[in-house]
């Protein structure tokens, strides 16, 4: 078996004993352990569901085991009725049960029902809307006549009709209802009831609890002008914006309790520590690079006053590449900076952020050290959802363990353009449209980005160049726990009269990249005779289409362990008119994602389904794995 191939066999193995140790021991008290609940002629919900609700489960990875309880078992047969008549089978009867014994000690449970009929909804009656602007609030709701009666949606219907009122000024507003049920018939009529109160205004906001941070300050963090119509999204994105600043540890946005036309918002903050620190550490292993890494920072909020941060991050690290098992290059690497952000710049809502630091970079074929700045200016448009940026960045690196075969322009055809020392400067723009329903973990919505970034002399480089780079990425629910994800990244990088800097080009692969290549992989590669290892050096075009889908399999100690199948196609090539659609390098392959509130773990692996011959980057190499463990910020 090849090297690469007992490494990913170990750490299965490992991972399985670990899931295996987590819930295969056995009570001490003796009670059997359920290895399987079933719900015998189930057939109009969802079996998952209906079992995700019951005491009596079985036992699971990860999962607390699950041991029979005989009494659980007769409060769950009530449970699986309520259930029924929750989604409109009020005639649902539980009609047998049985426990079986299993030769290793354990049982199996299986429920059997009768379903009985479903109770359609008759008639939908929508009353209270008399006199309300906006003659549409009442669209789209989760309820139509003809549906099965499902009590989730009923709740959702009132939602619905709520969150429209609210959203077309009605701040006051309260929704009600009432459904009655025809068993007989099997028939329902559902009758909402609104009462949507005035039309409300803003008035001025009223900040409390500020201490010595300056209220006008914190007044241009307010999203509404007084006289504006009444908007939810308003309070969220001003609550979101004061907790940005980073000096609060609670936001509260109030309006006056008796309904009125004009409501004064009464913004209660709390100022928190204005100094934190923070250490994590985490670790990433592919098939070409093992890494462990550290990260420490220390925050120094309302530095000088004026709401401004002051920010320092050290990001050491140990990497070894190609593997622990095989190592040809390893040492520490490290980024630091020192960043110092502006909101309200000039007493607008531009935020400025000025950045020193300093790199120790370890790559296949070079290693590098040097100081980094940074200068820019950035500002949200249409309640955060776009945003312009710019900066000015420099870096000056000088190189060290330099890889002679792969970057001497006299033993190459791509010449590469490496220099040392080396001074690549440029300017940067950002385009941004947020539209997710969360910038974590998303579950509806799109983003579209793009960058462009120039490379002049004037602005001190030693290369001339342009890069652009946009992206755009969707997401669809499918199911309360599986999630479409869509994703295309298109880069074009053009030298202006040389080459482009080493540094700046594309490279593609990684778990948050092209699955099929590790870390970097996917770019054009050179033949290291000495090491007969390929050492990929970048490219001026770059293309990605991803396609994957999410599911929620269950929880764990409280949290989902997520199961993420994909399908990634791409390239990186010399040129940008190189790049092929006909014939990209096309991987496929699943993740296990375990979310937790204090990191992020993960293991995936993706296999590649083309273009494994020579010259294409790591010939021959069809699997790619890819775990990573790292801790939230």
């Amino acid at each position: 078996m090849p090297r690469s191939g007992r490494t990913v066999l170990l750490v299965l193995q490992a991972l399985t004993s670990l899931l295996w140790a987590a819930c295969a021991h056995e009570a001490a008290d003796g009670r059997s352990r359920v290895h399987d609940v079933r719900v015998s002629g189930c057939h109009a919900l969802s079996e998952r569901e209906l079992l995700d609700g019951l005491v009596t489960h079985r036992s699971g990875l990860l999962g607390a085991p699950g041991f029979f309880d005989p009494a659980a078992l007769d409060v769950d047969l009530e449970r699986v009725q309520s259930f029924y008549a929750l989604h409109g089978y009020f005639d649902a009867r539980v009609v047998g049960q049985e426990v079986r014994a299993r030769r290793d000690g354990s049982v199996d449970v299986i429920i059997r029902v009768n379903e009985g009929a479903a109770t359609h909804i008759e008639e939908l009656v929508v009353e209270g809307l008399a006199g309300v602007r906006g003659a549409d609030v009442d669209r789209a709701l989760a309820l139509a006549p003809g549906q099965v009666f499902d009590h989730a949606r009923y709740e959702a219907a009132k939602q619905d009709l709520l969150e429209q009122l609210r959203s077309h000024g009605y701040a006051y507003a309260h929704v009600g209802g009432e459904v009655l049920i025809d068993r007989e018939r099997h028939a329902a009529r559902v009758r909402l009831t609104a009462a949507p109160g005035p039309q409300v205004h803003f008035g001025e906001p009223r900040f409390v609890g500020n201490g010595d941070l300056p209220e006008h300050a914190l007044a241009r963090r307010v999203t509404w002008q007084a006289g504006e119509t009444y908007h939810p999204e308003d309070l969220h994105t001003t609550e979101a914006r004061l907790y940005d600043l980073g000096v609060f540890s609670s936001v509260r946005l109030d309006l006056p309790p008796d309904p009125q036309p004009v409501a004064n918002v009464t913004i209660a903050v709390e100022p928190g520590p204005l100094h934190a620190l923070r250490l994590g550490g985490g670790a990433g292993i592919e098939r070409q690079r093992y890494e462990a890494r550290g990260r420490v920072e220390l925050s120094w909020r309302n530095f000088l006053g004026g709401l401004r941060t002051l920010r320092l991050k050290l990001r050491p690290a140990y990497v070894v590449v190609p593997s622990i098992f095989d190592p040809k290059q390893d040492g520490f690497a490290a980024d630091a900076d020192l960043e110092l952000v502006q909101p309200d710049l000039l007493k607008t809502n531009l935020t400025a952020r000025a950045l020193v630091g300093y790199d120790l970079g370890l790559q296949e074929g070079f290693r590098y050290h040097g100081p980094r700045l940074q200068a820019g200016l950035e500002r949200p448009w249409f309640h955060d959802h776009f945003l312009l940026g710019g900066s000015w960045n420099l870096q000056y690196l000088n190189f060290f363990d330099i890889d002679p075969e792969v970057f001497d322009p006299s033993l190459t055809p791509l010449g590469l353009g490496f220099v040392n020392p080396y001074r690549v400067a440029w300017l940067e723009e950002l385009a941004q449209l947020e539209l997710r329903d969360r910038p974590l973990d998303p579950r509806a919505g799109a983003y579209l980005a793009v960058r462009a970034e120039e490379g002049l002399p004037e602005v001190g480089s030693d290369f001339s160049y342009f890069k652009l780079t946009p992206e755009a990425r969707g997401y669809m629910p499918v199911s309360p726990r599986i999630v479409l994800a869509l994703r295309g990244l298109l880069g074009w990088l053009r030298p202006d009269g040389g080459d482009s800097p080493v540094t700046r080009r594309y490279a593609l692969g990684g778990p948050s990249s092209h699955r099929g290549f590790g870390f970097g992989r996917l770019a054009p590669q050179v033949l290291d005779m000495r090491t007969n290892q390929y050492i990929p050096v970048g490219g001026n075009g770059e293309l990605l289409l991803s396609l994957e889908g999410r599911l929620d399999l269950f929880r764990a100690f409280g949290n989902w362990i997520e199961l993420a199948t994909f399908v990634d196609a791409g390239d990186v090539t010399p040129r940008v008119e190189q790049l092929d659609l006909s014939d990209l390098h096309v991987a496929a392959g699943g993740s296990i994602e375990y979310h937790t509130p204090i990191g992020h773990f993960r293991g995936g692996i993706g296999v590649r389904l083309n273009r494994l011959e020579m010259p294409n980057p790591d010939p021959g190499e069809r699997l790619a794995f890819h775990i990573s463990v790292g801790e939230a910020f």
